[in-house]
């Protein structure tokens, strides 16, 4: 009888061994639940900021530039335009362009471009982001995988 209880207490212990060693700690089941990137509705409008986790801003090597201004001569005239780097456009199905703006850390909201004209890697806009305003140089495709759902971060 007593080499009985033996045997029953030694398979409860490794039991409840092996169910303990199947748990895990808080901080992994956090980190498990973060998804990499989410979709936050901009109210009153049909945009959505892509907002990602700064592991993800990491792990894309985003990039961000500011938006420039330039004076052009338009009909003879001198006109301020804003200008972005080439690398930041990012065109649609059916040809439109569109940049990433960072609208707050982590966060990037897609803004239409009307391109005016292209003057080796910088881009003379006629409508876009303020100057100032930080635009993604690198990793915008990865912004646009992740706002359509085609596997970007």
């Amino acid at each position: 009888m007593r080499s009985v209880s033996r045997w029953v207490t030694a398979l409860l212990l490794l039991g409840g061994l092996a169910v303990a060693g199947c748990s895990r700690s808080p901080t992994a089941t956090q980190a498990a639940a973060e998804e990499p990137s989410r979709l936050v509705a901009v109210a009153g409008t049909d945009a959505k900021k892509v907002v990602i986790t700064e592991q993800a801003v990491t792990r894309l090597g985003l990039r961000t530039a500011p938006v420039g201004r330039r004076t052009v001569s338009t009909a003879g005239r001198a006109v301020s335009r804003t200008t972005v780097p080439y690398s930041a456009l990012i065109y649609d199905t059916r040809g439109q362009i569109w940049v990433y703006e960072m609208v707050e850390p982590q966060a990037y909201l897609r803004k239409k471009i009307d391109v005016e004209s292209v003057d080796g890697e910088t881009v003379i806009m006629t409508r876009g982001p303020a100057a100032g305003s930080p635009v993604v140089t690198v990793g915008a495709a990865m912004l646009y995988g992740a706002e359509l759902g085609t596997g970007g971060e």
